[in-house]
């Protein structure tokens, strides 16, 4: 068996003990975990397998948020392919130490391996850049949003054969609901943005069908029209305050250009064009980008 590391940990009862709403940790339950520990790994060592995950187990039932236990008890149940007991312990370390990437990765691919792409991808996210883990995630990350356009897509395939009426045409599949929704957009990745006329506000939908509140600008004023052009930047035709607003995809949004009760926005791909209709002129206003 390919084993992995195992951290050897003598704990003495002048360290700190650490109640993550489990109860009450007494010094003589620290002490019979740590006992138990270490009787883990040299079970571990003599390649007794099954013996020493009872004692990080047992250690464990004492100690719910000893994480040198859950580390190591979650390597060895990984190491035979016991995903779900794996993932337990993956995931109590998660709220143990939040920015741990080592573990936020394990449970991103275990996760995967399980076939639940959103959680593995909620988790592979939060991995940064600057990370060991940051390469491996980011190819995981393609493959999750690979196999997911292939989902949405065979998904739409199969609401277009089945939601028709007698007459052959199609029935409209409601995917989320919101306050006065009017324009709406979407980016090159298949997210969906909707604005909210009443909220001032706008909305998007992810490839996995997560609403999320995307801005809330103050500037946004009755939105109407969206657009999205080829960087993902977002315009929003400000109704009530007579303006186009552009939104960055890092959310910054800055006022695009005054127009009188713009209504309708267009992107021309080809010419790098948008397209506004001026309501109060009734005239169609370019600008090129």
């Amino acid at each position: 068996m390919n084993k992995k590391l195992i951290i050897s940990l003598f704990l003495s009862l002048g360290l700190a003990i650490t109640n993550l709403s489990y109860g009450e940790i007494t010094e003589e339950n620290y002490e019979e975990a740590a006992n138990l520990y270490n009787n883990a790994i040299d079970l571990y060592k003599s390649d007794e397998i099954e013996k020493s995950i009872e004692y990080f187990t047992k250690a464990l039932e004492l100690r719910p948020d000893f994480y040198e236990a859950h580390y190591n008890l979650a390597q060895i149940l990984m190491s035979l392919n016991r995903y779900d007991e794996a993932i337990k312990s993956l995931e109590v370390i998660a709220k143990l130490k939040p920015n741990d990437t080592e573990n936020l990765y394990n449970l991103g691919k275990l996760y995967y391996k399980k076939g639940y792409l959103s959680k593995s991808h909620e988790y592979l996210k939060k991995i940064s850049v600057n990370s060991p883990q940051y390469d491996s995630a980011k190819l995981l990350i393609s493959k999750i949003e690979k196999r997911q356009d292939e989902l949405n897509l065979e998904t739409k395939i199969n609401e277009h054969q089945n939601f028709s009426n007698s007459q052959g045409k199609l029935i409209g599949i409601e995917l989320e609901s919101f306050s006065a929704p009017s324009g709406s957009a979407i980016d090159n990745r298949g997210n969906i943005y909707v604005a909210s006329f009443t909220e001032n506000q706008i909305y998007k939908i992810s490839i996995y069908g997560q609403k999320t509140l995307y801005s809330k600008s103050t500037l946004i004023k009755g939105p109407i029209g969206l657009a999205m052009d080829k960087d993902n930047n977002l315009y929003v035709a400000n109704y009530s305050a007579n303006n186009i607003i552009k939104i960055t995809p890092n959310n910054i949004a800055t006022i695009f250009a005054d127009i009188n009760k713009p209504y309708c926005l267009t992107y021309d791909l080809a010419h790098n064009r948008l397209y506004v209709t001026e309501q109060s002129t009734n005239k169609l206003v370019k600008y090129d980008l």
